[in-house]
């Protein structure tokens, strides 16, 4: 693997902690997008004996189980499991773990459930919780978990990482912006090979009348993460434009906000024809905005 200098300070704080008395319950923290889960794979590679450079979720270690969300939500089922596996005598590396990886996505079923193995943690079985919003964790299940905190690093130091990465240094000053500046994030984009959304943009405000053809090119995308990708490079530009076109701008900060919030609750949402919407509206205000707004960030 290729690892991040910003990830250094918490994998030496994996080793301290294996070297000398690991907790039951870790949560590794931090903005959401900059390695969390990274550092889960470096601790459950150490704790089972495995090269770290490996992608644990692809090691059908009989001592690991690895959670991540399904349609969003990681549901009480997968946690049961884990709780269950947990449970059981080590086969192989005298050890065993569960990770669980965007905890903050447990539904409350799934967070009361994992409460009980927290308060009576079987010998030789840990957990390890990562999380990008640990805030939206229950407090209780955050009080019985030692922290592992992952820290945000400088974008020339991002973008330097993410050229290493073979990331092209326009898509990756693109999707910066529409990601937050989340390095994994980026990434995992980038090898979706997914289109940075302000060419769009740019096409569809020359043209309106390709809306509905941009709409269809996107028909496949998490409607939710497009809104929020979408309220990024919005206020990206809020922070830049004259006083004159934050007005129209926020408006149209309102009616993402209202889609991404359909989204999340129904899946159903029609999205070629919600895109298109977004479009048309957006193509109506993106003409006042002046012509030399890039919402990109610096390349290293």
């Amino acid at each position: 693997m290729n690892e991040p200098p910003w990830l250094e300070a918490a994998f030496g704080r994996v080793d301290a902690l294996v070297d000398d008395r690991l907790p039951h319950a870790l949560l590794i923290q931090g903005p959401g997008g900059w390695g969390e889960a990274r550092v889960a794979n470096a601790l459950a590679a150490r704790l089972l004996g495995e090269d770290a450079a490996m992608d644990m979720r692809d090691v059908a270690h009989p001592d690991l189980r690895w959670l991540e969300p399904e349609d969003g939500v990681v549901k009480i089922d997968a946690v049961r499991g884990a709780i269950e596996f947990l449970m059981q005598t080590p086969k192989l590396a005298g050890r065993k773990i569960a990770v669980v990886c965007d905890a903050e996505r447990m539904n409350l079923n799934a967070a009361n459930a994992l409460l009980k193995t927290l308060e009576e943690p079987p010998a030789e079985s840990f957990l390890a919780l990562a999380s990008g919003a640990p805030g939206r964790l229950l407090p209780t299940v955050r009080s019985r978990c030692q922290r592992i905190d992952v820290r945000a690093a400088a974008m020339p130091s991002v973008m330097a990482w993410l050229a290493t990465c073979d990331v092209d240094r326009d898509s990756a000053s693109y999707l910066a912006v529409e990601y937050g500046g989340a390095p994994f994030a980026i990434l995992d984009a980038a090898k979706r090979e997914q289109p940075p959304l302000w060419p769009t943009l740019v096409d569809v405000a020359k043209a309106p009348a390709q809306a509905a053809k941009a709409a269809e090119s996107r028909r496949d995308e998490d409607l939710a993460d497009f809104a929020a990708r979408w309220l990024r490079i919005l206020h990206w530009l809020l922070r830049r434009v004259a006083k004159a076109h934050i007005g129209s701008l926020l408006d149209f900060a309102v009616e993402l906000m209202q889609v991404r919030e359909a989204a999340l609750f129904n899946t159903g949402l029609n999205r070629p024809m919600q895109i298109e919407r977004l479009l048309l509206l957006w193509a109506d205000i993106a003409p006042r905005l002046p012509n030399e707004m890039q919402p990109k960030v610096p390349a290293a």
